[in-house]
């Protein structure tokens, strides 16, 4: 019965740490994730003030400005989507 009380005894000890592990894991990674969703939002935000002020524009300086910001709302896109898959 001892036997089995200290293998279930390392047993309990290993769940713990693994459990204590992985909550430690979890909240860095929600900082992390934190942190990476506010840089989007800087974007995000540039990108909305940046459109709306060429959605009037017309010719090809508009045309031109409207492909670079079709990068960058891709390249937003992206950010989000790693935040997505990666938390």
């Amino acid at each position: 019965m001892t036997e089995s009380k200290s293998k279930f005894d390392a047993l309990k000890a290993s769940i713990e740490q693994l459990r204590d592990e992985i909550n430690v894991k979890a909240h860095l990674g929600k900082a992390e994730a934190k942190e990476a969703l506010e840089e989007l939002e800087k974007k995000w935000n540039s990108l909305q003030s940046q459109y709306k002020s060429v959605a009037g524009e017309a010719g090809k300086t508009a045309q031109g400005t409207r492909a670079a910001l079709g990068l960058a709302a891709d390249e937003l896109k992206k950010g989000y989507e790693r935040i997505r898959k990666h938390f």
